[in-house]
């Protein structure tokens, strides 16, 4: 009934779950994916030495995937085209947190968001399997 074709349970499932929490939820998406590339990014560089290195380095975090990717995708191989995206996807998730969501498409696009997501952290995963075996 809620894949739109009885409108009014289509209405209470984007109800159910506002803007903001769409965008929370997001953010946190890409703050997994920052730790993820920078951790891949220490391990690239370290070696067996990032055990060590407990990676904790306040005043140095980076809180968006797409400076991580700008920072540490070269050394892992990764597509600089991948960050465009990045960008994009961002700007959508404060859009959604600090605005509305408009449109037909926009959960769609949440969807859409959460699969590149995905994409990206399984790229980053098989980055670091080609570069270590």
């Amino acid at each position: 009934m809620s894949i739109g074709q009885c409108q009014r349970a289509a209405g209470r499932r984007r109800d159910a779950m506002p803007a903001k929490l769409i965008g929370n939820g997001l953010r946190e998406l890409d703050l997994f994916l920052t730790d993820l590339i920078v951790e891949a990014g220490r391990i690239d560089r370290l070696g067996a030495a990032a055990g060590c290195d407990p990676g904790v380095h306040p005043g140095r975090r980076i809180f968006s995937a797409a400076e991580a990717w700008r920072r540490n995708g070269p050394q892992l191989g990764l597509g600089v085209e991948s960050r465009a995206r990045l960008r994009q996807m961002r700007a959508a998730q404060n859009r959604q947190c600090f605005g509305q969501v408009r449109g037909e498409g926009a959960e769609a696009a949440m969807q859409r968001a959460c699969a590149d997501y995905a994409q990206l952290a399984s790229d980053v995963l098989n980055a670091v399997r080609a570069r270590s075996g």
